[in-house]
């Protein structure tokens, strides 16, 4: 049982222009300028003041596109993946603004190269001193590979036995230079000693005949050991691969039985693996949406619901689905579009979600696509700070999970609302932080190598 001492963490997904909620970046409470610094300089600082283990950035390398391989539904309707910032690039001015706040960027192990990953990230920790976080991901689309040069995406077990070469060669990498090994003594005339920095070991890859690097790295190690590894797979193979490498998983789950058995799984299989599970948080992605008082919070429900177009919501679920608009009979099964439309979305886990949600609730399409578009189906708490602290706090205590991945309806109002409400009531309660206790994202998660 864990001790409630250790409390709950927490992570912001922070992914403009829509975020979760579609109509995001058309919001009157929702800023504009999310590509400018400002924006992300104003959101570290709002985290950093609610003392947050990190903000974590998303990523996706190509526009998304319909069942048509056309764009133009996602841009015209600001749809999720219109815009990307590079996480490395948006982070590196985060990290000047803060001090204690995590750092977590999406990479892709399907396109970029090992070497390339490693440098970057233990750049960045180094100069956030030792605060960076590396979402670990595959890619899942044709038209991200397109952009690579590649005519498909490759097949799933090939993406992920790809991705622990990658992921191996990355740690080995990042552990290329012994703790002490620059020593920069002046007196004896040695920048760093060699004897402590060595090349990485030879080991069995998938498929290949070359190691993706041979090393050493050009940088001393991470002031945290190294970045801390973070993962979201929900495929059975997604879940093997962050039993084996994640030290924080964003988990997919939509029900507190749900959520529990994601993270009895994962603690599980990270046991067999012969990982300490304690070692592995595990954090459900929710939507709070609050207020000062219930009726402000359901006041701003009753807002973002108006705000949704019926024939939009439509056009954003069928590009979503890849499903041509004469598939979408608003008063037909979703459960029965889903199946039919299985694979998609290139997440499993996403897709059992939303067809068990479907199942549960007997949902029309229609049903489906407004609720895809308040909150994607994350699960959306609604009410004062003390009913999202209860709710919070509940799934925490249960042992449901280790922390949240918080999600906004809005930027930033949805955060700083949280942060000004929630976050004092769980403190008050003992179930988070009052302040940072150390300067690593390894302090701020209680993790070690």
């Amino acid at each position: 049982m864990r001790s409630s001492a250790d409390g709950m963490h927490l992570v912001a997904m922070v992914n403009p222009p829509t975020s979760q909620y579609s109509e995001n970046w058309r919001h009157p409470l929702s800023r504009r300028d999310w590509l400018s610094a400002e924006f992300y300089l104003d959101l570290g600082r709002t985290l950093e003041r609610g003392c947050f283990d990190m903000l974590f950035l998303p990523d996706a390398l190509a526009v998304p596109e319909d069942n048509t391989g056309d764009f133009a539904t996602t841009l015209v309707t600001g749809g999720k993946g219109a815009i990307y910032l590079d996480p490395l690039i948006t982070l590196s001015l985060v990290a000047g603004a803060t001090r204690h706040l995590g750092l977590a960027a999406t990479i892709s192990t399907t396109f970029t190269p090992a070497y390339s990953i490693a440098r970057k990230l233990l750049s960045l920790d180094h100069l956030s001193g030792g605060r960076v976080a590396w979402n670990i991901v595959t890619s899942t689309t044709d038209a991200e590979a397109a952009n690579f040069g590649l005519t498909s995406i490759p097949p799933k077990a090939e993406r992920y036995d790809r991705a622990d070469d990658v992921v191996q060669t990355v740690v080995d990498l990042l552990e290329s230079w012994q703790p002490g090994a620059l020593t920069l003594d002046g007196p004896r005339r040695q920048f760093a000693d060699p004897e402590l920095v060595h090349r990485i070991p030879e080991r069995p890859l998938s498929g290949r005949s070359r190691p993706l690097s041979r090393g050493p790295i050009t940088l001393p190690r991470s002031p945290q050991g190294r970045p801390v590894l973070m993962q979201a797979g929900s495929s059975p193979r997604g879940m093997e691969f962050a039993a084996r490498w994640a030290e924080v998983v964003f988990a997919v789950a939509d029900t507190p039985d749900a959520m529990r058995a994601v993270r009895t799984e994962l603690r599980d299989r990270a046991a067999a693996a012969g990982r300490n599970p304690d070692q592995l948080a595990v954090l459900p992605a929710v939507q709070p949406i609050t207020g000062s008082t219930r009726a402000a919070a359901f006041a701003t429900v009753q807002s973002l619901e108006a705000a949704l177009d019926g024939e939009g919501v439509l056009t954003k679920l069928g590009r979503l689905l890849h499903a041509a608009r004469e598939d979408l009979n608003p008063d037909g099964s979703a459960e029965e579009l889903l199946l039919a439309h299985r694979g998609a979305t290139g997440s499993e886990g996403f897709e059992q979600m939303l067809l068990a949600a479907a199942h549960r609730q007997s949902m029309t399409v229609r049903d489906l696509a407004n609720a895809q578009a308040m909150n994607q189906l994350h699960p959306q708490p609604v009410g004062d700070p003390a009913d999202i602290a209860d709710y919070l706090c509940e799934l925490y205590d249960s042992e449901a999970a280790d922390g949240f991945v918080i999600m906004s309806a809005l930027y930033p109002s949805s955060l700083e609302e949280f942060v000004n409400g929630v976050v004092p009531e769980l403190q008050a309660r003992g179930r988070f932080r009052s302040s940072y206790s150390g300067r690593t994202l390894r302090d701020h998660l209680g993790t070690s190598l």
